[in-house]
């Protein structure tokens, strides 16, 4: 009989199975985080991008955003004439 090419003593083919099963799934699990941190990284470098063409015309002092009221913020107050009593 041919010996396999790794030798874990005391362990029988089915525990060896079942660590081997085990190793697979932990190495599937960090090979899908180790692909999420590279996309993670790769969007905060495009973030980091944007933010920085951004803040290239400079701002000073208070930042400056452009502002217009919004119809549904108003609140027009309707004249009341005060009685006279």
């Amino acid at each position: 009989m041919q010996q396999p090419y790794f030798f874990n003593p005391g362990m029988t083919t089915q525990q060896l199975e079942d660590w081997l099963g085990q190793q697979k799934t932990h190495l599937a699990h960090f090979n899908r985080l180790v692909a999420e941190k590279a996309a993670l990284e790769e969007r905060l470098k495009e973030i980091d991008k944007s933010i920085e063409l951004l803040s290239a015309s400079g701002f000073e002092g208070t930042l400056s955003f452009p502002y217009s009221s919004s119809p549904l913020l108003e609140n027009p107050q309707t004249e009341k004439q005060p009685k006279a009593d």
